[in-house]
């Protein structure tokens, strides 16, 4: 005879049903996230022991990745950047952050940074500037060896969006490619995970978060997609899953339009592109794509950008226009050559002493004539007649409306002197200079002006760059 009355048995049955239900459902969106993430690591290079820098806002995403890290016994570290946008708000979401490394026994690298006064200094937009400076911050880390890596909380919503964004700016086939989960430092465990996954792991998990507010302000493109693409996915539910296989394919094709191309490399701060590599369109936006890659700057190469590299094929040498961000290309003989230019202007300066200038890498130190007489061809080290240097006179680095006053006579602008001294546009923003007013009486490490020059004088001067 039973013990149970028949509906207590039917009740156990559906408790025990219920139990199993929920570990089942956790257990797939443990699959969901903690599992992808351990699928990452595992079909990467990324050494098990690896520090994990986590780009840690506060928001969910990030909140995500982060307890997912942790899930896998992976080495973390936080990085927190608040960049001065929303106030008090965005301080409030750093000490969220704080805590949240304090609890967890995390070691966090907090930092500050003003993007609204970065942005109207130099003309970037909002979303442009917060992302220079992040990124800046992150390469000091990685250079710095606080970290190995610096995990991005980026999802598949997320590659959607970046991918449409390019599509709008009239990208190329390495566009459409969208975001590498691997990226050389950079990784993206979440790249297979959807924004739903990552909610329900969220959910499920307890984990707390901020909330961003300008993430709901459709002023910014990014935002306004997101919204946009809502709704295509509730009309077309398979559109991620379509993103993704246009990334691969796009992929692919790359992989193999990259086989047919000679390597670019950056030296000294400059790409240097030949002429006869970029008779073939397909081939020559390739190349223009990747040599501002390699400046850092490849995203924002657009469609009307190719035609003026293009330009420069016949264009008299020396010729040079300006792409996005800084980047200027020039013709140098048979080569295209890019590079990344700097403000031109420095303001600081120091007054003319003898001593060191370690703010400027120079030094100046009295000599003698047997050591000038007997120097050896150097433009390393270059010297002078102190007493021709006039009162007032600064080391700085170059500004505007500078010139040098050249041997054998006339007068030159600086930029135009150095173009015939050969030196790249990268490195000119480098160079320290010793000047009286806008004229230019040395340039260290490349020559000095007439005005300075050893005659009879026996006060003379070594200018050098610093050790």
């Amino acid at each position: 005879m039973c013990r149970y009355p028949t509906y207590n048995i039917i009740f156990l049955y559906f408790y025990y049903l219920e139990i199993l239900t929920v570990l089942l459902y956790n257990q797939r969106m443990a699959s969901s996230v903690e599992k992808s993430v351990s699928s990452f690591f595992e079909r990467t290079n990324i050494k098990s022991d690896a520090t994990i820098g986590v780009a840690l806002s506060g928001g969910r995403d990030s909140v995500a990745l982060f307890h997912a890290l942790l899930k896998n016994g992976k080495k973390v570290v936080a990085i927190n950047v608040e960049h001065g946008i929303r106030g008090e708000e965005s301080v409030k979401d750093s000490l969220f952050v704080k805590e949240l490394c304090e609890k967890c026994g995390v070691e966090l690298f907090a930092y500050s940074v003003d993007v609204p006064t970065f942005c109207e200094k130099n003309g970037y937009t909002t979303e442009q500037g917060a992302r220079i400076l992040r990124y800046e911050i992150f390469g000091k880390l990685i250079k710095e060896k606080k970290c190995d890596y610096i995990a991005l909380a980026h999802h598949l919503d997320d590659q959607a969006e970046t991918v449409f964004m390019r599509i709008l700016r009239g990208t190329g086939v390495k566009g459409l490619q969208g975001m590498k989960e691997v990226s050389g430092k950079y990784i993206r465990p979440l790249l297979s995970c959807s924004r739903a996954d990552i909610d329900e792991y969220v959910k499920e998990n307890k984990l707390a978060y901020v909330d961003d507010e300008t993430n709901r302000c459709t002023d910014y493109t990014r935002n306004f997609l997101r919204r946009e693409l809502e709704n295509l996915k509730e009309r077309f539910p398979s559109l991620l899953d379509s993103v993704a296989r246009l990334t691969r394919n796009a992929s692919e094709t790359e992989e193999y339009i990259e086989s047919l191309m000679r390597p670019l490399f950056l030296e000294k701060g400059e790409v240097r592109i030949a002429i006869a590599d970029l008779k073939e369109p397909v081939l020559a936006k390739e190349y223009i794509v990747q040599g501002a890659t390699l400046l850092g700057e490849g995203q924002d190469v657009e469609e009307r950008h190719f035609p003026l590299v293009m330009s420069l094929k016949d264009a008299q040498n020396g010729k040079r226009i300006e792409l996005a961000h800084g980047i200027v290309c020039h013709k140098d003989g048979d080569f295209i050559v890019m590079s990344k230019e700097k403000d031109g202007v420095c303001e600081k300066e120091e007054p003319f002493s003898i001593g060191e200038f370690s703010a400027f890498g120079v030094k100046i130190e009295r000599s003698d004539r047997s050591e000038f007489e007997n120097r050896e061809k150097d433009g390393n080290v270059l010297f002078i007649d102190g007493d021709k240097v006039p009162c007032g006179a600064v080391v700085r680095r170059r500004q505007n409306g500078d010139y040098i006053n050249k041997f054998g006579g006339g007068k030159k602008s600086l930029g135009d002197f150095l173009t015939d001294k050969k030196i790249p546009l990268r490195l000119r923003d480098e160079l320290s200079v010793l000047a009286s007013g806008n004229e230019v009486l040395a340039v260290f490490g490349v020559e000095i002006s007439s005005v300075v020059k050893i005659e009879d004088g026996e006060n003379v001067l070594k200018l050098t760059l610093s050790d």
